[in-house]
């Protein structure tokens, strides 16, 4: 190895003033961020004169130097001030975090959900004005565990913004038994305001799917299944890229189910195909904790239209 024996040389001399300890954890160092390879060499060669004879231990040896910084706590004051002083100098962006939620509960990290749920995707970050769209009564801040939890107990839980999107979670927002009758105008009435609107259910103790989506006020697709009872509750609207991507073709409810024995590619929907689906259109609640890493609050409330068990014809 090549050295800069000017260097190893300077090194050296201000070596003879360390320990031995100190010298022979220089040595066995292998974190050359912090050490040369001129000073582990010198290191190693003044412990060899002490070793020999040709050199002697110090009387009072020289402290080491305090460690390098640990990275900065992201939420820590400190660094939110070197983010607002790197942004003032010019340095590359910094991420600054501000969270302020009272002496509430401390927010926590996206909570995947999914099964025996109804909820929806719109195209927004505003968290806020979605709990108004939906008229949200006593809204609080949430965890995302507590949001979940009380989405499934009757509540309606309205989540931080995920990349674009903000989720509107309940078991209220689970269709009566005419899913168009409710999904459709809740939908386009919420596309005139967010632009783009979607709407998911799945219930696979009955075999209850359903999937929608409106664009500036107009519903373009709206599809739901009951397994149940072998029906197709709803059907508006041709596919879209999408469902025909993911190779959709199901039965249709209305003819005699062929014998699953017979070679053919028709099948029935699956709670799978709801989460397929909201991928592709905008989010798939099972994963999202292992996308979305910021610890960040949503609001918890319920609405006055799903007093009255909105499902309850179908779920029940």
């Amino acid at each position: 190895m090549s050295f800069d024996h000017d260097l190893f040389d300077t090194i050296k001399t201000n070596f003879a003033r360390k320990s031995s300890d100190q010298l022979q954890e220089i040595a066995q160092a292998d974190n050359q961020d912090r050490w040369s390879p001129e000073a582990i060499a010198a290191a190693d060669e003044v412990l060899q004169d002490r070793i020999a004879g040709r050199a002697e231990e110090p009387l009072v040896a020289e402290e080491e130097p305090p460690p390098p910084p640990t990275p900065p706590d992201p939420y820590s004051l400190g660094f939110l001030a070197l983010g607002v002083l790197g942004a003032l100098s010019g340095f590359g962006a910094i991420p600054v975090y501000k969270f302020d939620y009272g002496e509430g509960p401390d927010p926590d990290l996206p909570v995947p959900f999914g099964p025996k749920m109804a909820w929806l995707a719109l195209d927004t970050r505003d968290t806020e004005a979605v709990a108004a769209a939906l008229g949200l009564e006593q809204a609080s801040a949430a965890t995302w565990a507590e949001g979940v939890d009380g989405a499934y107990q009757s509540s309606v839980f309205v989540t931080p913004p995920l990349a674009d999107w903000t989720l509107a979670l309940g078991t209220p927002l689970f269709p009566p038994e005419r899913a168009e009758d409710f999904v459709k105008p809740l939908l386009e009435r919420l596309s005139r305001q967010f632009g783009d609107a979607q709407y998911f259910c799945t219930h696979r103790v009955v075999e209850l799917h359903v999937w929608a989506r409106a664009r500036q006020g107009r519903l373009v697709r709206g599809y739901g299944w009951l397994g149940e009872k072998g029906l197709v509750l709803w059907d508006e609207g041709g596919q879209t890229k999408e469902e025909r991507d993911l190779g959709f073709r199901f039965f249709d409810g209305r003819s005699p189910m062929i014998d699953q024995t017979q070679d053919t590619d028709l099948t029935l929907p699956n709670e799978d195909n709801i989460m397929q689906l909201a991928s592709a259109w905008s989010l798939d609640p099972t994963t999202l904790n292992q996308h979305y890493k910021e610890p960040v609050m949503g609001l918890l409330g319920s609405v006055a239209w799903g007093e009255s068990r909105a499902g309850a014809a179908i779920l029940d």
